[in-house]
């Protein structure tokens, strides 16, 4: 049986030049840590999670995939609005414990959502463990937020639009349906002193 190897050699040009290319890769310090420069121009970017932590309070607004914003009015009713500009949409998403878990009350009307044991979204003035939601990040960019509390048959219930801006029972729902993918839209800083 024939042995076969390759025989080639490497141009002596190729190797200086992969030596340069590695020896401009490194950093030298001094032992100054004020002098010591960063060679890498592009780190790789950790996304930060520390609002899940607890306490943390954010005021948006939930922009469905549907094409409205979800609002909650003075008399604790939830809805869609497609006004951009309704005061009753602005909301504060507070974290109220570890792994995601928050609750969202709106702003202007000071009602928190809630979900019941059948699936319907209402406003209550009072928090109670109802009114407590997981948000949960898709491979779309988009969040969906489910009950902590509520399920139905073992399944999650979301907060979910209809394609008319009104709220769909829990147990229609599901994490793939377009009606319960929302976008939390930054405010601007006039709206986040609604209260």
């Amino acid at each position: 049986m024939r042995k076969w190897t390759l025989r080639w050699k490497l141009p002596e040009f190729a190797c200086k030049l992969w030596l340069v290319l590695l020896v401009s890769r490194v950093c030298v310090c001094d032992g100054d840590q004020a002098a010591v420069t960063d060679c890498f121009k592009h780190e790789r970017h950790t996304r930060n999670y520390d609002y899940m932590e607890g306490g943390d309070v954010r005021i948006r607004r939930l922009y469905s995939r549907t094409q409205w914003f979800l609002m909650i009015d003075e008399f604790g009713n939830i809805n869609g609005t497609q006004d951009p500009n309704n005061c009753y949409s602005v909301l504060e998403i507070r974290t109220v414990s570890e792994g995601g878990v928050l609750a969202i009350k709106g702003l202007k009307s000071q009602y928190y959502i809630s979900m019941n044991r059948t699936g319907m979204l209402q406003g209550k003035k009072d928090y109670n463990d109802s009114c407590n939601f997981k948000e949960v990040f898709l491979e779309n960019y988009y969040t969906a937020y489910s009950s902590v509390k509520w399920t139905k048959n073992g399944k999650e219930m979301f907060i979910s639009l209809s394609q008319k801006g009104r709220p769909l029972r829990g147990k229609k729902t599901r994490k793939e349906s377009i009606s319960s993918h929302f976008i939390p839209r930054k405010c601007r800083e006039d709206e986040k002193k609604l209260a």
